[in-house]
């Protein structure tokens, strides 16, 4: 099966879902475009010179028009936080880098689905949907999908499971304003309080899970 990836930004989070991709065989083609374009074309070509020992995927560094025919385009551009700074105080720079792509991108790739990584997301993902013009459920925001794997991995770690077996959510805003609705959490399809009950009642397992220390 054939499908085409073109992934917006070659930094960090952008070669890592690149060489995710090639090592779990999503992808058959991943385009990789950053404004650096020494920086893409590094990235591509390292993870490239791997792609012997996964499955076959044709990965290269590209302009605008190389995404054309893309199934599926990911944005991860942006100026990155500094020590300090919350997610919204990126939010104009990084808005008005989000416009001038998605004006671009649209008119090479307008029938994939759009997936937003950069931050703030959430607003990054509505002007995304305003500017392009596009169908809302061609736009996707990652929203609080790591902050939930981040959840799951604490839980698990602090009670040593599998996270697999861990059901944990986090809610709103990817940033400062998310929450965890500790009412739906369950471990093994029984609520977190309760196998925590089951661990810190005498003789003690562990001590009692802190909800806002793990928030």
């Amino acid at each position: 099966m054939s499908n085409k990836v073109t992934i917006i930004g070659a930094g960090s989070v952008g070669s890592t879902i690149a060489y995710t991709m090639v090592v779990n065989g999503v992808a058959s083609e991943i385009v990789m475009i950053d404004i650096n374009e020494e920086k893409a074309l590094g990235e591509a070509m390292d993870i490239r010179q791997g792609v012997l020992y996964c499955s076959p995927s044709s990965i290269y560094a590209g302009s605008y028009q190389d995404a054309v025919d893309s199934d599926i385009v990911i944005l991860t551009s942006g100026i990155a936080r500094k020590p300090g700074q919350s997610r919204l105080d990126l939010a104009q720079t990084n808005v008005n880098i989000t416009k001038s792509i998605m004006k671009e991108i649209v008119k090479y790739a307008p029938n994939a689905i759009y997936v937003i990584v950069s931050n703030p997301v959430d607003i990054l993902t509505y002007e995304c949907i305003k500017v392009s013009g596009l169908p809302e459920h061609q736009i996707i925001g990652s929203g609080t999908a790591l902050d939930t794997a981040r959840l799951r991995s604490r839980l698990a770690e602090y009670y040593n499971l599998n996270q697999q077996n861990v059901h944990a959510y986090v809610f709103g805003e990817h940033g400062d304003s998310s929450f965890v609705p500790w009412s739906l959490a369950t471990v093994s399809n029984v609520g977190i309080d309760a196998y925590a009950d089951s661990l810190t009642k005498k003789p003690a397992i562990l001590p009692k899970l802190n909800h806002e220390e793990v928030e």
